[in-house]
């Protein structure tokens, strides 16, 4: 078994003299090598720190942070917590832990030292990047870069950073390097492709995932992007086949059935898509998106089920707090059925906008419905003060900036 180059930080081992077999094996790569010496060594000599030490990075590998925690205090009550090695790992166990303070600390102390290791530059940036400071990562990584540029994933986080940056050419520089040196590392895949897609170039985005998917068939990361990146090209076919791949992949998988689900709506195949939404509700797994699935359906359907198409909605908003459209469709739902009564009518539907804007207010959608909610009622300051807040926002997208000008003039001088 090879160690994953998508593991999220390095727990490399440092240059140690003499340096044992399990230690050797794991940088190399051989993971169950190096778990069959070090568990042997372990046997033969339970205060072997080192052996210890090894299984507590292969328990990260794996996942397992509560192995990799009781190996290492093993680790300290051997005399050794304070060695090099170990502050690495424990750092590394604080970074999966996203235990970002005492990460920081350790890496930082370790970068400090004489002659520091590579891991605790690559980490320090990790960490940087983690809380949201990409102009202090980038200093770390670069250097990691720099000293071992052969290991793919350190040009991988930098390009992550300098993308951040807005520094693109090096950015795409560094993620062509990354699939040059591991070219079945999916995360570089879906980071170069997504890069592609925010420029608009959505052709160039799906080659670039029809080739990692070729290199790693079976990633559902990258099958759910080429899923999306088809469908928003309008090849629905090619994106339901995407989608498709993704549920033999992983048939139990929630999100690949209400992904699954959604496109079966948009192909109108109904009852396929309501018969994917009640396997997830006989195992009791009914997520935002089936509910939404099942309520674009009912909506859909002749004759339409409101009745059905409000309980569902409600159910998706409740099952997903943090996502505006289920708020946001199911206020337009309640606005239609009260089309023609009295503006007090409009009154629930307003609550559900205003939240579907609370979760989302970086969205267009949902302020262009209150303000049209709010003329209604009446209360037409509360629009136009809502309409110019959104059209001082520079990034605002045409057609969206066309619709709020239009509605402002709609509304008439104050």
């Amino acid at each position: 078994m090879q160690c994953p180059s998508s593991c999220p930080f390095s727990v490399g081992v440092s240059d140690l003299s003499p340096v044992p077999r399990y230690e050797s094996l794991f940088k190399a790569g051989d993971l169950e090598g190096a778990r069959r010496a070090a568990l042997k060594a372990h046997e033969q000599d339970a205060s072997d720190w080192r052996a210890m030490l090894t299984l507590a990075r292969l328990a990260l590998v794996d996942g397992n942070e509560a192995l990799a925690e009781s190996l290492l205090l093993g680790v300290a009550r051997a005399g050794a917590g304070e060695e090099r090695e170990t502050r690495l790992v424990s750092a590394a166990l604080h970074t999966r832990r996203s235990e970002w303070p005492q990460a920081l600390g350790l890496y930082l102390e370790l970068v400090a030292e004489p002659s520091p290791p590579t891991e605790a530059f690559f980490g320090l940036g990790y960490v940087r990047v983690e809380q949201g400071d990409a102009a202090a990562a980038h200093p770390s990584l670069a250097h990691a870069v720099s000293v071992e540029p052969r290991v793919a994933l350190h040009h991988f986080q930098l390009a992550r950073v300098l993308f951040l940056l807005d520094r693109l050419e090096e950015a795409f520089a560094h993620l062509e390097r990354s699939l040059h040196l591991d070219p079945w590392h999916a995360p570089s895949y879906l980071v170069f492709a997504r890069a592609l897609e925010a420029g608009g170039e959505l052709e160039a985005a799906e080659d670039l995932l029809r080739q990692g998917q070729k290199a790693v068939p079976d990633d559902v990361g990258l099958l759910k992007a080429l899923a999306d990146v088809r469908l928003a090209r309008g090849n629905v076919r090619g994106a339901v086949s995407a989608a498709e791949a993704r549920v033999r992949v992983e048939p139990e998988g929630v999100a690949a059935l209400g992904h699954l689900a959604r496109l079966r709506v948009t192909e109108r195949r109904f009852r396929e898509a309501l018969e994917l939404c009640d396997q997830l509700e006989a195992r009791g797994m009914s997520t935002g998106l089936s509910r939404s699935v099942e309520a674009l359906v009912f909506e859909a359907q002749e004759p339409p089920d409101m009745a059905r198409a409000v309980a569902a909605w409600r159910e998706a908003v409740r099952l997903s707090p943090d996502d505006w459209m289920p708020a946001w469709r199911l206020g337009l739902l309640l606005l239609r059925q009260v089309e023609g009564g009295p503006p007090e009518a409009a009154l629930p539907a307003r609550e559900l906008l205003a939240e579907a804007h609370h979760r989302a207010p970086h969205r267009p959608e949902p302020v262009l419905s209150l303000a049209r909610v709010e003329a209604w009622l009446g209360e037409r300051a509360f629009a136009r003060d809502r309409l110019a807040s959104l059209l001082r926002h520079p990034a605002l997208a045409p057609e969206w900036r066309e619709q709020a000008e239009a509605l402002l003039t709609e509304l008439g001088p104050r």
